[in-house]
């Protein structure tokens, strides 16, 4: 099925308009306020990182963006929604300089539309019904998105972050391109009572490991600490910095809002301190019972910093009741060690305003 429009309804981010398309009354907003927190919650059903919460912290974070929310209902009752985002900042994986500065001057002028929930949780942005209204839900969604993708001129239409099972859906349009991106995420699932009964799960050789990386760490005079709110700021971004530089990552444009309003959900602030002087740093942020780690900092000049918060992080998560605990990409080897698996939320459909620009987005894919 090609991508048909509905421009012509008069459909706008942030308009009270109503449109029945396929069964479905569409309305499009441009923030949670507007529907409010228990009508926002109740769709999202305990779903992490879909929250009212979690969207009125990303609406804040990612000021410099634009909320375009399209919301299904069905004898007036809400059965799907798509968060997208407006944006023309997307800090990707280009090592060269030469590469991001095309990339950005791109986007300064054809801005990228992303479906996705706020701040990088590696969650999709889409809640959809169950069969069989899932397939022309998921028609409708794509179909006013790409009406908005084409009225602000956006270069790519892009949901991200799809579970494997998502790119078999009937629902996605021929002219949607399914691909992967090359990094998959890490998960743990937490089933222990504590931290030492999380230990003693550990192989023989990692429980070794651990108590190097400890004994090594204390010899140092790291000492390893978890707060309530993020402390030494400026310090901590140089050190995030730090990790972006060594990896040749292009610099994250949000890190300090999201570390100045991290208290509006659920977080952890991790510090290493060796005599009062910050040498790493990390927020373990979440929603409902899911954490990831995220804008890890650190001083490579001293050693054991990275294992001694990936442990703090881990015991913080464990204290705290959650129930996964999310480990990014890369460093997979370590990772699995330490009881993390493989995530399959690595799918991605999207389309593009012309051709050439659906064949470029096809040549950088992995497939």
């Amino acid at each position: 099925m090609a991508l048909h429009s509905l421009a012509s309804s008069g459909l706008e981010s942030g308009s009270d308009t109503l449109l029945y398309s396929n069964g479905f009354d569409v309305k499009i907003l441009s923030t949670a306020k507007a529907i409010g927190q228990e009508a926002w919650d109740n769709l999202a059903k305990d779903q992490a990182f879909a929250s009212y919460r979690w969207y009125r912290f990303g609406e804040t974070v990612l000021a410099d963006d634009t909320p375009i929310y399209i919301l299904l209902s069905r004898h007036g009752e809400t059965v799907a929604r798509a968060t997208l985002w407006l944006t023309r900042q997307e800090p990707l994986p280009i090592p060269s300089k030469i590469g991001r500065y095309l990339l950005e001057t791109l986007l300064r002028r054809w801005p990228l539309l992303l479906c996705r929930t706020p701040w990088w949780s590696g969650v999709s942005g889409l809640i959809l019904p169950d069969p069989p209204l899932r397939y022309a839900a998921l028609r409708t969604i794509t179909q006013v998105a790409w009406d908005q993708a084409q009225h602000h001129q956006a270069s790519f239409l892009v949901f991200d972050n799809l579970e494997r099972d998502q790119m078999d859906w009937s629902g996605w349009p021929a002219d949607f391109v399914p691909t992967t991106i090359s990094n998959q995420g890490t998960r743990l699932v937490i089933t222990w009572a504590d931290f030492e009964s999380y230990l003693r799960h550990l192989s023989r050789s990692m429980r070794k490991d651990y108590r190097r990386h400890r004994n090594r760490a204390s010899d140092l005079g790291i000492r390893v600490g978890h707060h309530s709110k993020v402390t030494r700021l400026d310090e901590a971004l140089k050190l995030i910095r730090n990790v972006e530089r060594r990896h040749r990552s292009s610099p994250n444009p949000w890190a300090r809002r999201v570390l100045q309003n991290a208290d509006m959900v659920d977080s952890t602030w991790l510090t290493a301190e060796i005599d009062g002087r910050l040498v790493g740093c990390g927020l373990l942020l979440g929603d409902e019972k899911t954490r990831f780690l995220t804008l890890l900092g650190l001083d490579y000049d001293v050693r054991y910093v990275y294992f001694q918060l990936i442990y703090e992080a881990i015991r913080c998560a464990i204290g705290e009741g959650v129930r996964v605990l999310r480990g990014g990409s890369g460093a997979y080897r370590v990772k699995e060690r330490l009881g993390f698996g493989l995530e399959h939320n690595n799918y991605v459909a999207f389309t593009a305003n012309n051709r050439v620009l659906r064949w470029a987005g096809q040549l950088l894919s992995t497939n």
